[in-house]
């Protein structure tokens, strides 16, 4: 993510806590493949893997299509997208 200001409250701290939150968002990552080996525990761990990540990448998806609605991003042509 850009170190770019995308909050529109003029005081949002957020951009300079980035890596905190990073870190946070990494640590639900890893609760939720925990939760998914619990709760599924005769599949094959790196199956549950990939169910995971192929939901992460619908909602990636999704997140970034919010972006796009509200002109926050722009979509380049190359599919990539730019803040």
């Amino acid at each position: 993510m850009s170190k770019n200001k995308l909050c529109e409250w003029a005081d949002c701290e957020l951009i300079s806590q980035q890596n905190e939150i990073e870190t946070l968002i990494e640590t639900w990552r890893d609760q939720g493949l925990d939760l998914l080996k619990k709760s599924y525990p005769n599949h094959h761990p790196d199956c549950l893997q990939r169910i995971f990540a192929e939901r992460l990448k619908v909602e990636h998806h999704f997140l970034i299509g919010e972006l796009l609605a509200k002109g926050i991003i722009e979509e380049k042509q190359n599919d990539e997208h730019r803040i």
